[in-house]
């Protein structure tokens, strides 16, 4: 057995093939970090927010529909070009090869590939004590948006937008964060639902970084989420970030499937 059929195997007691778990999270993904308009078009889901994350401002294909792709990839750009937004698709296990066929006739873009991972919440999972201050709130404070925004690479035409999407998630959340003093050290959002833990968010302060904070901070969120119920988690994170991928791999994380974006010329 792989490692990727172990961890299949450990995070899909229900037996599903590689495909319909791959639904179950993107259906999850799409779920927890919600748009702020989104346009129905025979499986695929357009996706808008003045630009704040990739996946909030792409198309989704959740299955590939009736309808010729040709002519939903035009009214797609038509409608990102009204957005103000470069069209762009997230190809996924589930979009048809007949996209990534039209993509590439239309010169579209490969990005960077991103990596679906998911794993078992341990039950009994031990925190450390650390010397920081350590909250979990159910809705985003002001003093951690101030901080996360001080600290993170959010550009501030995108900031509304992003607390906007916040307020927009419909499922319990669980912000987790760690304060050195009165100072933002740290802090995750976790999406509960359907047992599931979506894991989001993660940022480390640029002078904490280097001390193992991360893997305490992600220590701390699967705490909360094994209280709130949850007993599987799944993040998104990209495939050349070698240092979370070492931190997600510690914690037991392994990749379930990848997705690469495609964007106009």
């Amino acid at each position: 057995m792989t490692a990727t059929d172990q961890i299949h195997s450990q995070i899909d007691p229900w037996g599903l093939s590689d495909k319909r778990l791959c639904r179950l999270l993107e259906d999850l993904c799409l779920t927890a970090w919600p748009a702020l308009k989104t346009i129905h078009d025979d499986g695929w889901l357009l996706r808008f927010a003045r630009g704040h994350t990739g996946r909030a401002n792409a198309v989704s294909c959740l299955w590939a529909g009736d309808l010729a792709v040709a002519d939903k990839v035009d009214r797609a750009e038509r409608a990102y070009i009204r957005e103000g937004l470069p069209p762009r698709f997230r190809i996924t296990p589930l979009a048809p090869a007949t996209l990534t066929a039209e993509l590439d006739r239309r010169g579209y873009r490969r990005q960077e590939e991103n990596l679906v991972q998911a794993a078992v919440v341990p039950a009994d999972l031990a925190v450390e004590a650390d010397g920081l201050r350590w909250r979990v709130d159910a809705a985003p404070a002001a003093d951690l948006l101030a901080g996360y925004e001080a600290a993170s690479p959010v550009p501030p035409v995108e900031r509304e937008p992003m607390r906007q999407l916040l307020a927009a998630i419909a499922p319990p959340t669980l912000y987790v964060s760690a304060w050195d003093g009165d100072r933002y050290a740290a802090s995750a959002l976790g999406v509960v639902d359907r047992g599931w833990l979506g894991i989001y968010k993660v940022l480390v302060a640029p002078d904490q970084r280097g001390r193992g904070l991360s893997r305490r901070l992600l220590a701390r969120l699967l705490a909360a989420g094994a209280e709130a119920g949850a007993g599987h988690a799944y993040l998104q994170v990209g495939g050349a970030n070698q240092a979370a991928l070492a931190t997600y791999a510690r914690a037991g994380f392994g990749t379930v499937y990848r997705y690469q974006y495609r964007q106009a010329p």
